[in-house]
Parts: C-alpha cells; structure tokens; sequence
C-alpha cells in the first residue's frame, strides 16, 4: 500500500474543480485517504493554499481529517532537501521572485517527505518538461514515484 505526498496544485484542483455535490463519491474516498493518514502534505503546503483566494476552508478541512496533515520537515526530510539543493540545477525549484519577496515554497519538501520515506509517493499535476526544473524532473533524479490526481484514483481503484 503506498503513501502519497500532496502537492499543492493537486489541493488546489481536488477543492476548485470536485464539487461536493456533485462528487460525493470520490469525497468518500479522498477524505478516507486523508483520514487513514495515506495521504499527506507538508507546512509549506498549507502556507502556500493559505495565500490563495478561496483555499482557506480546505486548510480547515484537511486539518479535521487528520491533524497532522500539514507536518512539519523531519531531520531526514530537511537532510533530503539538502540533497536537492546540492544538485545546482535544482535551485531553480524556488524562483527568484519567492526567494526576493519571501513567499512559501514547498516543492522541494513535498520531494523531500517522499524521499525520506519509503514507500511513498509525490501526487502533482506539475508535467515532466524536458530540460526543465520541476517536480517530477527532481523526483526522476532520485528515483522518487511522482503521479497525477488521476494517476491516483486509478491506482486506488477509485470508480465513479
């Protein structure tokens, strides 16, 4: 059974685009992933969907399902986002905009929780671009398993 690591584009897109309404279903399975603790984010997640119009009540949700969504880096996970850094390319995963306005990054932790975990998979809708830095370049480098939304609810077996 594997363990995913949640990006924010995907939280964005579940809470945006899968109404309650008219999804219940796939409701049902997303929030007994979260409940079980198989699904999971880091704090620099919750600060970037804190900045987004809307997110706020998503944040909330979360954190009701299971407290410890949001986790803070553990020592493994903040030596793993050394590791990234340490390739030069890699500094590319934070912009210089966030780095000069000091905005919430979490690429490069939501890496490293998969990285530092056996097991466990990185969830985003982030596209592999060739010679470009992005989250499914940095999870190939180190042999991380990165997936999309709907690459999850196939693996889960998730039918609606």
């Amino acid at each position: 059974m594997v363990d995913y690591s949640m990006d924010t584009n995907t939280i964005s897109q579940i809470y945006r685009f899968y109404y309650k309404d008219r999804f219940p279903s796939f409701w049902l399975n997303f929030n007994a992933l979260v409940s079980s603790g198989r699904a999971s984010s880091v704090s620099e997640v919750e600060a970037e969907l804190r900045r987004r119009a809307g997110l706020l009540s998503a944040v909330q949700e979360l954190k009701q399902l299971n407290q410890d969504f949001f986790s803070q880096p553990s020592a493994e996970e903040q030596a793993f986002v050394a590791r990234i850094f340490s390739v030069p390319r890699f500094s590319d995963l934070i912009s210089a905009k966030s780095m000069a306005n000091g905005t919430p990054v979490a690429d490069p932790f939501v890496i490293a929780k998969a990285g530092a975990s056996m097991g466990m998979c990185v969830v985003t809708e982030e596209a592999n671009r060739p010679n470009a830095v992005s989250i499914p370049s940095v999870c190939n480098h180190f042999n991380i398993e990165c997936i999309n939304l709907e690459q999850l609810m196939r693996r889960e077996g998730w039918q609606f």
